[in-house]
């Protein structure tokens, strides 16, 4: 499996991929890396690829400054689509894929950081990557920005500050605002590039909300690393079907 890998922010694909990079090398997938921070130009020939990941990262689809960019990154996930090769979006991604089917992302006006719970919806609760699943699931998130769904997408999860927390597009298109993927190693990194003496955030609420993320790694990380697991090899088990 050849998967192309899209990290539109600062961060590093082999160390910050978390549970997603293990479960693609465990299932025998490789990683093609695309930085945008290093200037590397999206492939237009798909041919030699099964599949599309795009990953989180600090910065916003709406950011006039990388309209560019996102224009060109939309036009790589349309033929991703239209080629029937599976998409998975996380959190950036996630609403990187929003965008590339003309739904509106903007801020939302806080950020939501930390252990949150997420529900499935009725459509959730039968989808082929979360049947089986709880109801509810304790998921990472760390997001200022939010979506508005895509047209014929069906919203899988909702949380209570932010409702559109994950959704589907068609059979092969998944996209997780949430960051499933993250051990607490992962998240200390972000927070000392992100958050810590970043003069737009209150450093006192950063100081307690990292506090309780620490807290909520020990109560939630084996069952967020189980739900990881179980939806990343499902993904992967449609790159299967392309062959049938």
């Amino acid at each position: 499996m050849n998967i192309v890998a899209i990290m539109a922010g600062g961060m590093e694909g082999p160390a910050e991929s978390g549970r997603i990079g293990e479960v693609v090398a465990e299932c025998g997938g490789r990683l093609h890396w695309f930085y945008r921070r290093c200037g590397d130009h999206l492939p237009h020939d798909i041919d030699d690829y099964d599949a599309l990941i795009v990953f989180g990262g600090e910065v916003s689809v709406h950011d006039p400054r990388l309209q560019d960019y996102f224009n060109e990154l939309a036009g790589l996930i349309h033929r991703f689509a239209a080629s029937g090769k599976p998409i998975l979006g996380s959190c950036l991604g996630c609403q990187a894929i929003a965008y590339a089917f003309g739904a509106n992302v903007k801020p939302q006006g806080f950020l939501e950081y930390g252990f949150t719970p997420l529900a499935l919806t009725e459509a959730g609760l039968n989808d082929p990557l979360l049947d089986g699943l709880p109801p509810q699931s304790i998921l990472f998130e760390m997001h200022s920005d939010t979506f508005e769904l895509p047209e014929d997408a069906t919203l899988l999860m909702y949380g209570k500050s932010v409702k559109h927390q994950a959704y589907r597009l068609g059979d092969r298109i998944y996209a997780f605002q949430c960051h499933f993927e993250v051990t607490s190693q992962i998240v200390d990194t972000w927070n000392r590039r992100e958050l810590i003496d970043n003069p737009t955030h209150d450093q006192d609420l950063i100081i307690d909300m990292m506090a309780e993320a620490k807290n909520g790694f020990k109560q939630y990380q084996v069952a967020q690393t189980a739900f990881a697991s179980t939806v990343v090899r499902r993904w992967l088990k449609l790159i299967d079907t392309l062959a049938v």
